[in-house]
């Protein structure tokens, strides 16, 4: 078998496993690609995971376009076949094909998604790099990692404090500096990975312990409704503890890998604010808060495919595949925020969507609005948050539901 073959068979057989994280964490694309699983970081499952979603999506035409157009009906393939897992026969009804001619669909979808993959992979582990390029190609891997790190862990912050103010105790003692605490209580959960937050306060305080005049530092943690925010101050001083207003640095330091640190785990960047008395660092991150999304879609296929899209997540996520239910379940549950498909059998979507907002006891909850037939300006009329064409991408879905308020 050619090596051409060969890799298009590896990415056959990693979409048949899409969704088995066990599975893909051995298969011969991740072996190649990510040999060494990153402690703490996203595993070589998780990576192949994602660039596969990634890769899929970026089959789908940047505008509204035909479904007979070879490219968009291979992304809707694709789609429906892997990431939703529909069933076979309502995909050959929403295509309107033969099982024979989506076969032979699928395999030319499948090439193109092979030969995106080509293009985007990382180059295997063990192949030559230029010496110019290593530093690129390092920051550009660890941004990555970052960026596709599920947020799956619910951290503790006091453990995190804990453990920086062991390692950054010895600096803060070499340099004179004095290190106070204080956490709120009770304070939520960080929703993220543990060792990029704990990169995020070892930057942050290492940066103010060894700024010229800094005698003490403060850190603050305290929660807000959706966050918990991070305040840390320097202040300066001389060694007998007496203020001695006018000899911090007074220039701003480079704070922006710190602020690109935060900007990963999903937090807001407030900024520093420099005073001679002393600056002040700010900047938020998310609470761990359980959500529910209520899912009404008669196809239960969408309900699993969003389940596992918010695996792992702070969403929990409840299905209702009819009017009646849903209405019955938004009552019952109050939802964070709501998905709805318009094309549901008895009452459509814009009817449950009347009710919806008809009535006080769940108007206030936002609605997006998921379906093939694109009609935003209808979808913000009626009271919609947000409009999702389908088939919807769990990138799609999250980022919708990010901008929804109130909100995590």
């Amino acid at each position: 078998m050619a090596v051409q073959d060969e890799f298009l068979e590896q990415v056959k057989d990693a979409l048949a496993h899409l969704y088995d994280y066990s599975y893909l964490d051995d298969h011969p694309l991740a072996l190649r690609y990510w040999p060494d699983a990153a402690q703490g970081g996203p595993s070589r499952a998780q990576r192949l995971h994602r660039f596969l979603l990634e890769s899929i999506e970026g089959l789908n035409p940047p505008t509204a376009t035909p479904k007979d157009t070879s490219r968009a009906r291979g992304y809707l393939l694709l789609a429906y076949r892997y990431v939703e897992e529909r069933p076979l026969a309502d995909i050959l009804r929403e295509l309107g094909t033969s099982r024979r001619q989506f076969f032979r669909e699928q395999r030319k979808a499948i090439a193109m998604l092979a030969a995106s993959l080509q293009e985007t992979l990382p180059p295997p582990a063990g192949s030559p790099t230029e010496p110019d390029d290593l530093l690129a190609t390092e920051a550009g891997r660890v941004l990555a990692e970052a960026a596709v790190t599920p947020p799956s862990a619910a951290v503790d912050p006091a453990e995190i404090v804990q453990g920086v103010l062991k390692i950054i105790g010895p600096l803060a003692d070499e340099r004179g500096v004095t290190l106070e605490c204080h956490l709120d209580q009770p304070l939520p959960s960080i929703q993220g990975n543990r060792t990029l937050l704990r990169q995020v306060f070892l930057n942050a305080l290492s940066n103010l312990i060894t700024r010229a005049g800094t005698q003490r530092v403060r850190l603050r943690i305290h929660s807000q409704q959706r966050n918990v925010t991070i305040e840390l101050a320097a202040e300066p001083g001389t060694p007998g503890g007496r203020p001695s207003l006018g000899t911090l640095d007074p220039h701003t330091p480079d704070l922006d890998p710190l602020r690109r640190l935060v900007e990963i785990v999903g937090g807001q960047w407030h900024g520093l604010e420099v005073r001679p008395a002393g600056c002040v660092c700010r900047f938020d991150l998310p609470a761990d808060r359980q959500q529910v999304l209520l899912v009404i879609e008669d196809n239960e296929a969408v309900i699993r495919a969003f389940q596992r899209y918010l695996s792992g997540t702070h969403y929990q996520v409840v299905g209702a595949t009819t009017g009646a239910e849903a209405l019955r379940m938004a009552h019952e549950v109050q939802p964070t925020a709501i998905t709805l498909d318009i094309m549901m059998p008895t009452q459509d979507g814009w009817e449950i969507l009347q009710a919806l907002k008809d009535d006080p006891a769940t108007r206030h909850i936002p609605v997006v609005i998921c379906s093939v037939l694109e009609d935003p300006e209808l979808t913000r009329s009626l009271g919609a948050a947000a409009y999702l064409r389908k088939p919807v991408t769990q990138a799609d879905l999250l980022a919708a539901l990010g901008r929804l308020p109130g909100t995590p």
